[in-house]
């Protein structure tokens, strides 16, 4: 990832203080500079061209953009809720546990990235703020992506701890019932939605449909069952 001087170091110092297992890990960076010849007011002149990149931990399976399926393909549902509880922890510890809280402002499936277990670790921070005590602030700048961005900031170019809970709202969706799916959310009623939702998992020809059969959610003892036996593969 090659960045320019600013962005360098803002994702640097970012990135070197966050050890958390669904954070992704810096390794190194590396930096090169290279004497070149440009025209500056007609004569040539040398100058510096830096060359740097961050190096981060290999993830064997790429982004969560491209595992995003509909409901009836890829994922069951013990992957797809291991994914949204590690997305979550991550998210939380970005909020929560730091002495100084870090909003990510580019949260979307590109910037998420899945290891050899598919586990999701949050990556990418070249966006991020340290909002401070206020928690709440305006910029002109551009920020996020367009379709994880929350109203107030569409409006108002307002960032707060909200930006990236709009953000993961959105990336759960997609998770639970694939791009297709998060496309009707915009035109159907939430109850007629979520019934929707049910339906195809329901549908859906594989064991993943004994959770659905009652015509509801798992509880949270099934999915905090199930995250387990994805954790430790075996039966609880």
């Amino acid at each position: 990832m090659d960045l320019d001087g600013s962005a360098f170091t803002r994702e640097f110092n970012n990135l070197i203080k966050l050890k958390h297992p669904n954070i992704v890990r810096l390794i190194g960076f590396c930096s090169e500079d290279e004497k070149v010849i440009i025209e500056c007011d007609g004569k040539p002149v040398t100058a510096t061209d830096m060359h740097r990149a961050l190096c981060f931990e290999y993830l064997q399976n790429g982004s969560l953009e491209k595992h995003l399926y509909e409901e009836h393909q890829g994922f069951d549902w013990q992957q797809r809720y291991t994914i949204i509880k590690g997305l979550c922890m991550g998210l939380k510890y970005l909020h929560m546990e730091l002495e100084s809280p870090i909003q990510h402002l580019d949260l979307k499936p590109e910037n998420i990235l899945l290891d050899n277990n598919m586990l999701p670790k949050i990556a990418d921070f070249g966006l991020s703020r340290l909002l401070g005590e206020e928690n709440t602030k305006k910029t002109i700048s551009p920020l996020g992506t367009l379709g994880y961005c929350p109203p107030e900031f569409i409006k108002d170019q307002i960032i707060s701890i909200k930006f990236d809970i709009f953000s993961l709202g959105v990336i759960i969706i997609k998770i639970m019932c694939g791009s297709t799916g998060y496309s009707r959310a915009y035109t159907t009623r939430p109850s007629k939605f979520i019934r929707q939702v049910h339906k195809k998992w329901r549908e859906r020809p594989d064991n993943t449909r004994v959770y659905f059969t009652r015509k509801r959610l798992p509880t949270s003892e099934e999915m905090r069952r199930d995250s387990i036996e994805v954790h430790r593969g075996e039966k609880v």
